[in-house]
């Protein structure tokens, strides 16, 4: 809620413009939270447990292929759950055919077959995840290589192809993807995937949310690469809608052809019903028929005071269930349209638009610098009010025995969010391509990688997707197309990507500044051993370690 406050008042304030349909977004966005409240509960004590179950019996009773081959599957279904994918449709309403053909081509004709495309991703980055967990494999050697295909291949596409408006839209996915389904699933496989090869390294719930930030993003432009260009070119796609309405589930339609599967809330009931019922199907028919475990699931939820109650996982996944319809109700009514409303109206800080009168209210370098400034001011606040970031730096303060300050972690993060966020902002305000910013910022990132120790680089690169909530996603991705519609720009692609490379090398930056000025690199990071103490369990190594990749809800 105070991220939301900011941008309304930012929007009375400095914009000088009333919130339109204010009792709406408000009423969203209190859905918002509340939808959000009761699925991270329902994942928490129902498919999470579930999903820890499976990674304990799996690897006994299947081969290796076999169980990468059911991660694969688990990663493709926990994708297509994830609340964050409904903004993909909705910013098909914001593209223009002309400015970026195979843009509006994916966004609207191929909306299916993109979600496909980073849920195989996100499929191949657990089986991928789960190899190198059973093969005790470091990090670094992995994100190397991976990264310099996917930055190959992005190079090609912009220098030499036509497919270069699909760039912003594709590197943005990988941080959609790491959200509060895909990790806390993927990763509870991996703790009993670990579990079963007597892996007790401390790093092992560390990785799988980079392979998952990575892998996606060459999909997606492989899919655009496989629309031949000549197609937007010999035959005219279907116009956008004279009057695009946009239904509960961000799909636009036209307002002559909204019918009553387009409206609230039964689209979003379809929705939620389909994103999770197969997922739970799937878990269950592994359970109970290839694992033949018919146990009882029960969860114990601790309370305030000591107190604690049993829940079953059948309850927790029904609060799932319906958290997730509302916090789709709350997305479509409330955080997207805040984010594009504001969105539309700062470039009148710097530019002539017909959405404010009195626009430009200042100079034009004043007010990018401003738009900078708030962006900057966003991007930093948001990650601050992120759970699973103060969960990620409690964990490596005690991987590093306190040598590794939560301070130093949570300032580092939220640095390099912020900057990210200011830099993608003025690339949307310039219409700059993504790639001459990308490539050095991810080059940079690797020359930090090289000399880092290993738990440097586990936490960097996770870092970056720790940050991407169910919240934060939707609010960035609205604002971005709000202000690339506002001045006539293609598409607002390309901040999220921003913002997930700029944490990676600030928190690279400092962890080896602060290493080098306390010791060696090596005593600097020295892991604390969880496998050593006789009287700690599996439970609470897997706690520990798994931590800080769950998206508690957020502060709306």
């Amino acid at each position: 809620m105070p991220v939301c406050a900011f941008l309304a008042l930012f929007q009375v304030l400095a914009i000088g413009e009333s919130i339109q349909n204010a009792a709406e977004i408000l009423l969203g966005l209190c859905l918002a939270i509340i939808g959000l409240a009761l699925f991270t509960f329902g994942l928490l004590n129902g498919l999470m447990p579930m999903g820890e179950r499976l990674g304990r019996q799996l690897p006994v009773a299947l081969s290796l292929p076999a169980l990468l081959g059911v991660a694969g599957a688990l990663g493709v279904a926990v994708t297509l759950a994830e609340p964050a994918l409904g903004v993909v449709k909705t910013a098909g309403s914001l593209i223009q055919q002309d400015q970026a053909p195979h843009l509006y081509m994916l966004l609207h004709e191929q909306t299916d077959a993109l979600l496909l495309a980073v849920a195989l991703g996100v499929g191949l980055s657990a089986s991928a995840g789960m190899l190198r967990i059973r093969c005790n494999r470091n990090l670094k050697g992995p994100v190397l290589v991976l990264l310099t295909f996917t930055l190959a291949l992005s190079s090609f596409v912009h220098f030499h192809t036509s497919h270069v408006d699909i760039l912003g839209l594709a590197w943005d996915l990988g941080a959609v993807t790491t959200g509060p389904v895909t990790v806390p699933l993927v990763i509870a496989l991996g703790m009993g995937v670990a579990g079963a090869g007597a892996n007790n390294s401390p790093l092992t719930g560390f990785g799988v949310v980079t392979l998952a930030s990575l892998i996606p993003v060459n999909l997606v432009m492989l899919l655009s690469l496989s629309l031949p260009a000549p197609v937007t070119k010999l035959r005219a796609l279907p116009p956008a809608p004279p009057s695009p309405a946009i239904s509960g589930n961000g799909t636009l339609v036209a307002s002559s052809a909204v019918t009553w599967l387009d409206e609230t809330p039964l689209v979003e009931t379809v929705a939620g019903l389909r994103a999770l019922v197969p997922l739970v199907a799937f878990m269950m028919f592994l359970l109970r028929i290839v694992l033949k475990d018919s146990r009882p699931l029960n969860v114990p939820v601790e309370l305030r005071h000591q107190r604690t109650f049993i829940i079953t996982a059948g309850r927790a996944l029904i609060a799932a269930q319906f958290g997730i319809i509302v916090f789709n109700i709350g997305l479509s009514k409330g955080l997207a349209q805040l984010g594009t409303l504001v969105g539309a109206t700062l470039p009148a800080l710097f530019a002539k638009i017909p959405a404010v009168a009195a626009s430009p209210l200042m100079g034009r370098t004043t007010g990018i610098s401003l738009a900078c400034a708030f962006a900057w001011i966003l991007g930093f606040g948001a990650t601050l009010a992120e759970p699973a970031l103060f969960t990620l730096a409690i964990t490596v303060h005690k991987l590093t025995k306190g040598r590794m300050s939560q301070r130093q972690v949570v300032l580092s993060v939220a640095l390099g969010v912020g900057t990210g966020t200011a830099l993608g902002l003025l690339k949307v305000i310039l219409q700059w391509p993504l790639m001459p910013l990308l490539l050095p910022g991810y080059a940079l990132a690797a020359v930090l990688t090289i000399p880092a120790p290993e738990l440097l680089v586990n936490v960097a690169w996770d870092s970056a997707g720790v940050t991407t909530g169910p919240v934060t996603v939707p609010m960035v991705i609205s604002l971005g197309l709000g202000v690339g519609k506002g001045i006539g720009a293609a598409d607002g692609f390309g901040i999220l990507s921003l913002a997930s490379v700029c944490p990676i090398i600030s928190v690279l930056a400092v962890g080896l500044v602060m290493g080098r000025g306390g010791g060696s690199d090596r005593k600097q990071y020295q892991l604390a051993p969880m496998g050593v103490r006789a009287h700690e369990s599996d439970e609470d190594r897997d706690e520990a370690a798994v931590a800080y990749i769950v998206d508690a809800p957020e502060d709306a």
